[in-house]
């Protein structure tokens, strides 16, 4: 009896073994197929979030250039469309009924572009939102379970930056106790992209050192030592005498040579400035480098600096005429709001084909230019301006820079300080979707 008892035991043990081996299988094909189509799920969402991003970045930039809605959701459609056709995209098919673009003026109400109006800051933030995009299936579907990825991403102005790092090697003289946050040289009421105003217009550099307050044998430049440029002859006929003091023609007092003056100022600084430091003056006039540098902004490459695709012009390069009376600039027939009304074209005027838009707009530190100066000096930076270039300068004699300032302008680097203000350069960043806890 024991003996077939133990038979008998055996061939249990054999059955609930099968039984064991088949749920372990099981196991292990769900696992697989979790970890295949789990894996796969994740790249998509991957690919669809990068996807949301550039779509919100770019209709954010059309957004802060135009005011215009449409145009900026017509971009981000772009943008979408654009992604999905590239390589290994193709499985992140999405149609209208799958995206959503919104927009607001605060970051918490969102709202379609017809249904959207500018606020009074005209800031304006855009939501891409990208939903239920269905993917591939491996052996997930043996489980009844279903596989889709969702994304959005909101973007948007920053607050002004305390630092940027595409700077032009200029400074203007500011007021620190103004009452305003632009140190002076922000009228009641103003927006320059309506405003035509002559009072808006200063000398960003001067062609008399008589007419700053930075002292003798400073003309508004500033010397940031510049490594990356090849000193080259110094082809100017400025004031100064070596350490920029007295009433001479004289080569550059210090600012390490005419071609890095020249490139930078033609967009080849790539330096930072900062509130709260000090930034440091060329001593020195430079007409012949400070001319041949900016005016490549304008399409005129007369200087050293060729036409070849590395340096390019702004889209539109009409020029002001101004009239002055002792160095106070009276009239203008040409003001940012005309380039605003005209830079897509149908204006009188040139258009250089390879132009990019606001190459004229010059970021460009505000000092406090109180302390006793003369010659090569320190100035602490009260903040950072934005100022559009009106004309030409002279490639000799006493040539003065003028620009109009602006309230604001795009940087490509910088960053925002613990209290942030409107008025200065700013940037077009991302920011995390407040309808979303996955942005």
């Amino acid at each position: 009896m024991r003996y077939g008892k133990s038979i008998a035991t055996k061939h249990s043990q054999r059955g609930i073994t099968l039984v064991l081996i088949s749920l372990i299988m099981l196991i292990l094909i769900g696992m697989g197929a979790f970890a295949i189509d789990l894996n796969h799920q994740v790249l998509n969402k991957t690919r669809l979030q990068n996807a949301v991003d550039s779509a919100a970045l770019a209709s954010a930039v059309v957004a802060d250039d135009t005011g215009n809605a449409l145009l900026a959701k017509s971009a981000a459609v772009a943008a979408l469309t654009s992604f999905a056709a590239a390589s290994g995209n193709q499985e992140l098919v999405y149609g209208e009924e799958n995206i959503s673009i919104t927009f607001s003026n605060d970051l918490q109400t969102f709202v379609d572009a017809d249904s959207f109006s500018l606020g009074s800051d005209s800031d304006i933030y855009i939501r891409v939102a990208v939903s239920d995009v269905s993917l591939t299936q491996y052996l997930s579907y043996i489980f009844g379970v279903g596989k889709d990825v969702s994304a959005s991403a909101v973007a948007g102005p920053s607050a002004a930056a305390t630092m940027s790092c595409n700077i032009a090697p200029m400074a203007v003289c500011g007021d620190k106790n103004s009452t305003d946050d632009a140190w002076g040289y922000n009228p009641n009421g103003y927006d320059p992209s309506v405003t035509r105003n002559p009072s808006t217009i200063h000398a960003l550099k001067v062609g008399d050192q008589n007419n700053t307050a930075m002292g003798p044998g400073n003309f508004q430049l500033l010397d940031f030592n510049q490594g990356e440029f090849e000193e080259d002859e110094e082809d100017n006929n400025g004031n100064g005498n070596g350490n920029g003091n007295g009433n001479g023609n004289g080569n550059d007092g210090g600012g390490g040579g005419a071609a890095i003056v020249r490139q930078a100022l033609a967009g080849g600084y790539n330096g930072c400035a900062a509130i709260g430091d000090t930034v440091i003056t060329k001593p020195g006039n430079s007409v012949g480098p400070v001319a041949q540098g900016l005016n490549t902004r304008l399409n005129d490459f007369s200087g050293p600096i060729q036409n070849d695709g590395t340096v390019l012009p702004d889209v539109y390069v009409k020029e002001a005429t101004l009239t002055k009376t002792n160095d106070v600039i009276k009239t203008s027939d040409f003001y940012f709001a005309d380039y605003v009304t005209c830079k897509d074209g149908g204006c009188d005027g040139t258009y250089p084909t390879n132009g990019v838009a606001e190459r004229r707009i010059l970021r460009i530190p505000i000092v406090d230019c109180t302390a006793d100066s003369t010659g090569k000096t320190e100035f602490d930076v009260l903040g950072l301006g934005c100022f559009f270039l009106l004309q030409r300068v002279d490639n000799s004699g006493q040539a003065d820079v003028y620009g109009q300032f602006l309230e604001e302008c795009i940087i490509k680097n910088g960053s925002t300080g613990i209290n942030p203000t409107n008025n200065g350069p700013y940037r077009i960043q991302l920011y995390k979707d407040p309808l979303s806890e996955a942005s």
